[in-house]
Parts: C-alpha cells; structure tokens; sequence
C-alpha cells in the first residue's frame, strides 16, 4: 500500500512532535477526532485500483496528496478505520505495532483511543525516566572526566613534582600475635572490607607473620569495589617473596582514580596439601563484625595488620612488582539472578534493596524506617506474649552457601526477645506461624534462639542446602517472653547477608592443582528471546555518506540509551558502510566517539585513529563470543538485533527514494542474519 502526502504538508506529517492519529475517511465524524495534542490526518482511498491512500489534515483537498512516502509514517499513536475494512488490514499490516481501532463512527472509536493513549504516555514515562538516568550518568562521567584531566594536565611533563603517597590506614600488628592462617582446610580464602573508599589508593601492605611455602607457591591478593565488584587491584605473590615478620607491601601503577567504591580485598593461598600455612598478622584491637577479617563465613574477632597508602590520581606511576594484569577490571559480580562462583568465599554479600522494599507483614505490629538513603529496616513493637511475622517473599540464594539475620532488641529488655528464622518455598502464601512447615523442598528452622549478653545482636544463621532453589521465602517469628502488657519490646531486623563457604566444582570438571590456576570456561555468545529487540531511548542519523562514483557509502548512526539483559548504555554510536558484495560494521575509538567498549577490541588503525570493522563472516564465526567482557558482549548482540529498526529509522531522515531505502533496510537485516543461531 502506497501512502500519498501534500507536499507542503510533509514537514507537519513528519515532525509536527505530537501523536499522529490516523481516521478513514469513512468513519462517521472523523474529523470530531482533532483532539488537543493529537495530529489528526485523514486517510482517503485514492481512485482506481491499487491507487493507495491519501492522507490529508480535516477540511483539505485530498487530490493535493500526490507526494509517495517511502516508508509510513513514525509516531502513529492508532488508527481508526471501519469494521472489515481492507485499508484497516492493509495499515495492520504496514504500520507495526500501532493498533488498528474498528468503528462506526468517532464516537465509537473513543475507548479505544483513550487506552491506547494512556498506554503511549505510558511508555512515553518511561523512555524520559532513561533518559534523565542516562543524563545522570552522563553528568557522572563528564565529573570523572574534569577530575581526570586536571589530574593529567597538573603531572604533564612533570611541571610539579609527584607527592609522595600519604598513609592514609595505618594498623599495626598485635604484640601477642594473632593471626590468620590461610591454606589449611576450610581457610583457603581470607576478605575483609577495609571501611575506606577506593579513590586514590595507591599501595597497600600486609604484615606475614609466618610463611615457609615451597617453590610454585602464590598469595594472591585482590582490591575490589564491595559495591560493582570489579577487580582494581590484583598481585600474584609469589612465596620466596613472603618473608616472616616483614610488611609485604602491594604497589599500584598509578592510584585509583575517582571510583567512589568501598574497598575490600580478597586473599587466596595456592599452597600444596601437606599441611603448608601463610599466616597474616591481625592487628591488636578488636574490630567490629563489618570491619573484622572474614574467614570459613564467619567475621572474626580482629582485623587485617594494614597499611594503606593514597596519592592523587594521574600524579604517581610506579612499576608494581607482582601485579596481575589479566585480573584487573574483571568482575566478581555475576548475574543479577545468581552469586557467581568468582564471589570471595566468606565475605558477605548484602541482599539488594528490592528484597527489603518486598517484605510482608501479615502478623503483629510492623513497620519500614529507612534513615536517608538506606533501604528500609523492618522493625516490630510487642507487648508481653505477642508474636510478630516478618516475611522476605524473594530472596535470592543461587551460589550462596549460608544465610545469617541480624535482629536487635531497639527497646526492652532484650532477655524477653526470643526468634526464630524459617525458610519456605519462595512466594508461598504465609499468614501466620500455622503456615510454616519443614515439610517443603529447601525448608529449615533455625530453632529458638535469645540475644547473648551484653546487648549484642543476635544473629540467626541457616546453611542452605546444595540444590536450593535460586530464591526462597525468609520469615522471621519473633515472641515476647514477658508477661504483662509494660513488658514492650522494640525488635529491628536489620540485616539479611549471604556468604559462600565452599567453591562449587562443576561436573565432570576436574578439580585444580594445588600450584593451577584454573580458568572460567569460555563464555557462549549471549541470546535475546527470539523476536525481541532492545529497548532504546532515541536514534539518530550523524551522516549519510556516499562517494561519487556510489563505490562505497555509509550511515553514520547514534543509539542514545539502548537497554538489555540488565545492562544500559547512554550512547552508542556505528557505521553501516557497504563498499562491495557485503556490509561491514565500523566502531572507531576516538574522543568524538562515546567509549562503548569496556575492553577495546579492535587491532586497525587508520589516519583517523584505531578502528574496528565486523564484517558478517566475523560476526557469523564467534568473533563476539570471543569477546572478553560479558557487557561488551551483550551490546554488539543487542545493537546487532536492533540493526533492522536503527537503519530503518535513520534512513527515513534523509533517504526519498524507495528502492535505496529498502537496500539499506536490507543490508541492516543481512547483519542481524549472521549472528549464529541457538546449537548452530
């Protein structure tokens, strides 16, 4: 179907910025359809079989639609056309994704309009909720940038001299010698979160209290950000370099730069299985649980011997002796619906927000506090003999070996307080204590437990069993063991953290050498649903290029907040080029450019700068699943699968003529043919 325009119309019909409504001409009192905010245009057959539509504003004449549009119009909010009309099948058949409204006559056609409308702004919400996130990362980033190049421009040349690096943490280690043994069973890993922040560090330091490890033997150390999980700092240590009773200190190349993170580190012995110990100091004073060394799923009683130092960033570079380039900007953070194995082994990990947000109160008086931007805690208030039920419905627990509550006694006497945690089945109907059994696959009782004295938390932990569920239902019972109604108690839960204790060994993988560092599996290329295509904020033409003699030509093309698989990513930018049988996809890095790509992956230059060209045969043979980070993976899927819908908008902006408009949407769907098929 061929659809007619007035040309002095065409600029009204293309970017008049309100929702184009489109009404036959047949539908009784179409023209009562001029709404506020609406652009109604009305739809004529043209005379003569196959004459197509002509589409026209109320009142004009429709012989003056002569121009042809190459492609219908974008932004159709719906269309309204008869019952069993052929125009409404046609435009159900041309206009994808614009609901087609059957009626008689306007007034008929109303409901209709006005769901489809609400669903418009609906989606409207939400494309401008992304971009004000896009615009707040944006701001992030250009802040980054401004800190980053001052930093630059005040060490270029060396015009003022380096400062020395500031200690910043300084704890020494315990005179009666308290340690932590890392390499026997069961104390493999050792974490800590070190309570600063990761900006700036620039060395660190731990005191070995005791270390005889043979030949072949690693320390290996890793500083990570508690909040992203990504590796900043990674040292393979090897053991002739572990001397008893010295700081091992751990140099960065250059500090950190503006990475608000908290910072943690991980430790790991590659130590053979006779019994060989590295035992790190811890210092004197006791620390609390948050801050205390973690070990086997439990904090311990004392901290890290540390030392920490920080310098401003871009102003120290060093050589770092046992750095470890290939761990550095890796993530321990997996999925958002599974802990992957790369989690330290015993440090925790706190539960998302959302989980908190979800909680259901179905018995006794409850309520959510939250402090500024902390998620809410719930807190129960009882009288003497009541109970209260506090209900997490979803709580994620893949790869998770424990899972411990904190509850405190906020007012009372916390020797009235007694609880009990249960797991059940993940949104199981609970509304009171009767609806709790051990009877369900992956139920446990912790059993009742009372506060330590002393006022301290009193902490309910439950190991899950291997083959949990990927999220179970938690439920907190709490009693008051007094008597009378003055017998109140005010009970805040204000924890709920996982850990892992064991690393998972999957099957038929052998398990490593004591001296081997085993290696994740290659990674297998990332898949949308079939038939989805991402979510994207805006597209927009930068160039439409060709050559004189048509040799070669390309679309230069923007993709500003695209979304997928839990990834966002505010700008993207590509060329569909074409300069013989077959179209090639062009990414460039250079400071016009956005920084699409976590790890650059392309090896051309040009006189323009560093290039990368996918040709289909590349993307056809794996080349993206090769790909070392899982994000960039994910984009060049999903920009790959938008492909059809990028060209085919950017196109429309400049391309009048039909049949070139229908070679790039062709060269468009060639690219998105080539990503490899499930088991191909």
């Amino acid at each position: 179907m061929t659809l007619f325009v007035d040309p002095s119309a065409l600029r009204d019909l293309a970017g008049g910025g309100a929702p184009v409504l489109l009404a036959h001409a047949g539908v009784a009192g179409a023209e009562t359809l001029a709404l506020p905010g609406l652009s109604l245009w009305l739809a004529t057959p043209a005379p003569g079989a196959g004459g197509g539509v002509r589409l026209h504003r109320p009142g004009d004449d429709p012989s003056r639609a002569t121009h042809a549009l190459p492609a219908p119009p974008a932004g159709v909010l719906a269309v309204v056309a008869p019952p069993n009309s052929a125009v409404a099948m046609q435009f159900l058949a041309e206009l994808d994704g614009a609901p087609v409204i059957e009626a008689r006559d306007a007034a008929a056609a109303l409901p209709a309009l006005a769901r489809a409308a609400v669903a418009a702004l609906a989606a409207e919400r939400a494309v401008a909720g992304d971009l004000h996130a896009a615009v707040a990362t944006l701001r992030a980033e250009a802040e980054d940038t401004r800190v980053a190049m001052l930093a630059a421009l005040q060490g270029d040349g060396h015009r003022i001299p380096p400062p020395p690096p500031v200690l910043a943490l300084d704890a020494p280690p315990a005179a009666a010698g308290h340690t932590a043994a890392l390499g026997a069973e069961g104390q493999e890993a050792l974490g800590q979160v070190l309570g600063t922040s990761l900006e700036g560090v620039a060395a660190l330091a731990l005191h070995v209290a005791e270390a005889q490890p043979p030949a072949g033997a690693r320390l290996r150390v890793r500083l990570y950000g508690a909040e992203s999980g990504r590796v900043h700092g990674s040292w393979a240590v090897p053991g002739e370099a572990l001397t008893p009773g010295e700081w091992l200190r751990l140099d960065l190349p250059t500090p950190i730069g503006p990475v608000r993170e908290t910072a943690c580190l991980d430790l790991r012995a590659d130590l053979p299985a006779d019994g060989t110990v590295v035992a790190l100091s811890l210092e004197d004073r006791l620390a609390p649980p948050d801050r205390a060394a973690v070990q086997g799923g439990a904090p311990g009683e004392r901290a890290l011997a540390l030392r920490l130092w920080t310098a401003p960033f871009g102003r120290r570079f060093a050589v770092a002796p046992h750095w470890d380039w290939e761990e550095v900007e890796l993530s321990l953070a997996g999925s958002p619906d599974a802990a992957p194995p790369d989690v330290p082994l015993g440090v925790k990990v706190q539960l998302p927000a959302q989980v908190w947000a979800a909680a259901l109160l179905p018995q006794g008086r409850a309520e959510r506090v939250a402090l500024g931007a902390e998620p809410p805690r719930l807190v129960a208030e009882m009288g003497g003999g009541e109970r209260c039920l506090l209900v997490l419905p979803q709580v994620p627990v893949a790869g998770l070996d424990l899972l411990q509550a904190e509850v405190s006694a906020a007012m009372g006497d916390p020797a009235l307080l007694e609880a009990a945690l249960w797991l059940q089945l993940a949104g199981a109907a609970i509304a009171s204590e009767a609806d709790l059994s051990l009877s369900a696959p992956g139920a446990r009782w912790s059993g009742w437990r009372r506060p330590g004295t002393g006022g301290a938390p009193l902490r309910l932990s439950l190991l899950l069993p291997p083959g949990s569920a990927p999220a179970l239902a938690a439920v907190l019972v709490l009693r008051n063991l007094g008597t009378q109604p003055e017998d109140l108690l005010r009970v805040e839960w204000s924890e709920l953290t996982g850990a892992r204790l064991r690393e998972p060994v999957a099957a038929g993988q052998a398990a490593a050498g004591p001296f081997h560092r085993s290696r994740p599996a290659a990674t297998g290329l990332p898949r949308l649903p079939a038939g989805e295509i991402p979510k994207v904020a805006q597209i927009r033409l930068q160039e439409h290029y060709e050559t004189e003699d048509g040799g070669y030509r390309h679309l230069d093309i923007l993709v500003v907040g695209m979304q997928a698989a839990g990834f966002t990513w505010p700008r993207l930018r590509f060329k569909l080029a074409l300069g013989g049988d077959d179209p090639v996809l062009e990414f460039r890095s250079r400071p016009d450019w956005p920084p699409m790509f976590e790890a650059w992956p392309g090896r051309q230059v040009d006189e323009h700068g560093a290039l990368l060209l996918l040709s289909l045969a590349d993307i056809g043979r794996g080349f993206l699943a090769r790909l070392r980070s899982e994000r960039d993976r994910w984009m060049l899927v999903a920009l790959i699968r938008l492909m059809p819908t990028a060209v085919a908008t950017a196109a429309r902006e400049v391309v009048s003529d039909p049949a070139e408009y229908d070679s790039w949407v062709d060269l468009a769907r060639r690219v998105a043919a080539a990503l490899p098929r499930e088991g191909g």
